[in-house]
């Protein structure tokens, strides 16, 4: 039995025993080394340890790490660059009570978020990176608190500032 998360052999195609028990659905993805970072709608893992929406699970065990950023609303995208994981959803606050509106930066080791904050007044569904920009798509109308970029916007990795990138889209990006 594997609740919303499993490993599959590709040679068998059956379950291996890999088996995080998370207690809602995984949305998003990335792997470093033998960390996986999972983000989704759920608020446990292995059963019994409380992660809200944003996980670090050892590939070998199953198990969650000590990897904690206790996000409050859903994740739907992560992407990976070196020790920084960028997340974007649904959440307002981080580490328990950080602000951080729909788009954050944790340092991987430590869970805490960075100073990177841009501010997003509606969901991040996407997320790509190109250097040190971080393109971002989704529901959003503004960015960091009032720069107008509907549903794309292309940030700064380093201040977390908007570029003056603006395709200026009139519907969200999944």
């Amino acid at each position: 039995n594997r609740n919303f998360f499993a490993a599959i052999d590709t040679t068998t195609g059956t379950a291996t025993s890999f088996n995080p028990n998370m207690n809602g659905s995984v949305r998003a993805l990335a792997l470093s080394g033998a960390t996986l970072y999972a983000g989704g709608f759920f608020n446990s893992v292995n059963g019994e340890t409380t992660r809200n929406y944003l996980a670090a699970i050892d590939t070998t065990t199953g198990t969650a790490t000590s990897f904690n950023p206790n996000i409050n609303g859903s994740i739907l995208a992560l992407m990976l660059s070196g020790s920084t994981l960028y997340t974007g959803g649904f959440f307002t606050t981080v580490n328990g009570g950080t602000t951080r509106n729909r788009l954050a930066a944790f340092d991987t080791a430590t869970g805490t978020a960075t100073s990177f904050n841009p501010n997003m007044n509606g969901g991040v569904n996407a997320l790509t990176l190109s250097g040190a920009t971080l393109y971002a798509g989704g529901y959003f109308t503004t960015v960091n608190g009032g720069t107008t970029r509907n549903h794309l916007a292309a940030i700064d990795t380093t201040t977390g500032t908007a570029t003056s990138f603006n395709p200026n889209l009139n519907n969200s990006v999944s």
